[in-house]
């Protein structure tokens, strides 16, 4: 089964994100660093399912990191903006991905084990798969896979405060909302993760909508056909993630951080 595991922000300090989204009653502690990378990160976590957000501490670690194809640091390296920039896809058969994706035709790079230290010195490990095609105009979601599974990871992040009630609400995090010029690559990613798609046009709006659903998540693709809202979204910020959609929460509001929007709905 795939199900959503977490969403990238890039931050300029991720120790300022924190300060901003506990601002918010969105409960968020420091992670840890990626020592083989360069970078260090804030967690925000709704059950497994979570925000990172990720700056740099060592450029030189971080460039290094940025060469390689399809991965999370070639995407800010590419588009050095803070924003909302990829996300992760859990699996628990990250070598058959591996198989089944390069015979679809995809670019693979992985699988790859990977480790970080916490705050407290535990150390928490992980594979990453990364896909793509040369020339595609949108970046493919990245795959991980945990050491631990989900009872053990839930029992283990609620033990040392990481997964934690969020003083805004019951917070969950429940849409992605992203703009792209068509949606022949979301197509394909959809089957290969074996995800219902829901499509619908909105004519008013000149825009063009097409629904994955994971059993955890929507993924709302917009394509603009025509001068709209949508339309001046992608010639303002281009294509990507837009914004994401957190339910449960006391109060309706957005907030708008480091080049991202986190919509917070009571629904």
């Amino acid at each position: 089964m795939y199900l959503f595991d977490h969403v990238v922000h890039f931050v300029e300090k991720p120790e300022f994100a924190v300060e901003r989204l506990q601002n918010e009653g969105i409960h968020t502690v420091m992670g840890g660093k990626h020592e083989m990378w360069g970078t260090y990160n804030a967690l925000s976590y709704f059950d497994l399912s979570y925000i990172e957000c990720i700056g740099i501490f060592d450029e030189a670690l971080f460039e290094q990191a940025a060469g390689e194809k399809y991965s999370l640091h070639a995407s800010f390296a590419n588009r050095r903006q803070v924003g909302l920039k990829r996300f992760a896809i859990r699996t628990t058969t990250i070598e058959q991905d591996a198989k089944k994706f390069t015979e679809a035709g995809l670019e693979v790079f992985g699988p790859t084990q990977y480790s970080r230290t916490r705050e407290d010195g535990s150390v928490v490990r992980w594979q990453l798969l990364y896909v793509g095609y040369p020339k595609s105009t949108i970046e493919f979601p990245f795959f991980i896979q945990w050491d631990e599974d989900d009872e053990q990871r839930r029992s283990l992040l609620t033990e040392q405060g990481v997964l934690a009630t969020h003083q805004s609400g019951d917070l969950q995090l429940a849409e992605l909302h992203f703009v792209v010029p068509n949606f022949v690559a979301v197509t394909q990613m959809a089957t290969l993760c074996e995800a219902t798609v829901v499509e619908h046009t909105k004519i008013e709006d000149n825009v063009q909508s097409m629904t994955v659903k994971l059993p955890n998540i929507e993924l709302v693709f917009q394509c603009p056909i025509g001068i709209g809202r949508v339309w001046d979204y992608m010639l303002d910020h281009g294509y990507g993630i837009q914004k994401l959609v957190l339910t449960g929460a006391k109060v309706s509001e957005t907030i708008e951080y480091d080049g991202a929007t986190y919509e917070m709905s009571t629904r």
